[in-house]
């Protein structure tokens, strides 16, 4: 039996508690991997040591501690290059956003390691100018000269080394809108994923009473989720017959603009503040609630296409959701997802309710839209476009 061809995620994704969403794609991308046949890794950070995680356990590689983001970023790429020199690969897949040289260092060691290797480069926002137009606006709005200065940095790094990167990456993998080549490299734009077998089928136990949504915030303002609270103010100036309530899980800033904002519109108990809520409480609100609520604010970040993984979480739980941007695999008419417009309006809450009450109807609703993600979300068929399974990459 000839012996499995061998792939490395290289990430450099903290292990703390706000970056687990990530953490879990990266594992979710190297699962499916596995699936495919692939004897695969995932490497990640905690505190001073680079984490390589395989499904056999866990290896721990020290480097130099570092107050400095510029040196910890250099120690961690030796780290992952000293790896690929140690246990060379068939694949690499590099999780970045804009190129910088420590992305380029791995590429560099993987070719090294093995020429024949196919490197691919992860570009999580694609355009990615959008997101950094915005950085650079907040920072001038609060005066923060450090982090102005810093993604500044950022951008004259990837100046200086996208030219570099198609003597060592293959393929630049994007997710946003469509691309055929970036930087002078072949590039291929992929939707996110889940591992789908590992997110439990909802149950609906949602109360009859009124209607219950669900948002999960990141720290991304793309969530858009004050044009919920907005559209809340409206419904309830307008006395309506159906109580809508809104419940929101996260803990971090974003959460807390959002507080002020329901204090503001003195929206009550009609806005549930959750806090972090565990993987075992996410899915039982799932099925508390009538319909969760993807990304409303992509417009924010300069986007009309966008996969969020909390949108792929849904689709795998079976729950109905909410979203407002471009996704290839979504239509019109797909019964278990509502469109909005990717603006700065208030959501229409009655539309919502109609929403919610004709998914009610039917009952074998949750079932139709695991399918749907098993078809389309899970990680097993993202990545066989970009790798194939083991054996066709023979």
């Amino acid at each position: 039996m000839s012996e499995k061809k061998k792939f490395l995620y290289a990430a450099a994704v903290s292990t703390d508690m706000q970056y687990s969403g990530i953490l879990r794609k990266v594992a979710g991308q190297t699962g499916g991997m596995e699936r495919l046949g692939w004897d695969a890794a995932y490497t990640c950070v905690c505190g001073n040591c680079l984490l390589v995680r395989r499904s056999a356990g866990e290896e721990k590689i020290p480097f130099p501690a570092s107050s400095r983001w510029s040196e910890q970023q250099t120690h961690i790429a030796e780290a992952i290059g000293s790896l690929l020199a140690r246990e060379p690969r068939d694949a690499v897949y590099i999780k970045g956003f804009l190129t910088n040289p420590y992305y380029l260092r791995i590429a560099k060691a993987a070719k090294e390691a093995n020429p024949a290797c196919k490197v691919v480069f992860e570009v999580a926002t694609y355009p990615y100018w959008g997101e950094y137009k915005r950085f650079f606006r907040v920072d001038w709005e609060q005066k923060n000269l450090r982090s102005f200065v810093g993604h500044a940095g950022e951008v004259v790094r990837h100046g200086l080394t996208t030219l570099s990167f198609s003597r060592y990456v293959d393929t630049v993998v994007v997710f946003g809108s469509p691309v055929d080549r970036l930087w002078g490299i072949d590039a291929m734009t992929l939707d996110n994923g889940v591992d789908v077998e590992a997110i439990r089928l909802r149950e609906d136990r949602a109360p009859r009473g009124g209607v219950n949504l669900l948002g999960v915030v990141g720290t991304s303002v793309a969530h858009g989720y004050d044009r919920i609270l907005r559209g809340l103010r409206d419904y309830l100036d307008a006395s309506p017959q159906i109580p809508v309530t809104f419940h929101v899980v996260g803990k971090n800033e974003t959460i807390e603009q959002l507080k002020r904002l329901a204090g503001e519109l003195s929206l009550g108990d009609s806005v549930r503040f959750l806090g972090y809520q565990s993987s075992d409480a996410l899915e039982r609100l799932y099925c508390e609630n009538d319909a969760a609520v993807s990304s409303l604010g992509v417009y924010r970040i300069g986007l009309t296409h966008l996969s969020p993984l909390k949108s792929r979480e849904y689709c795998a739980s079976g729950i109905p959701f909410l979203y407002a941007y471009e996704d290839k695999l979504l239509q019109e008419d797909t019964p278990f997802a509502l469109k909005l417009p990717n603006t700065d309006t208030p959501v229409s809450i009655d539309e919502v309710v109609r929403f919610v009450q004709k998914c009610r109807l039917d009952s074998g609703l949750p079932e139709t839209e695991r399918r749907f993600a098993m078809e389309h979300y899970d990680w097993k068929i993202i990545m066989r476009e970009v790798f194939g399974s083991a054996e066709s990459a023979s």
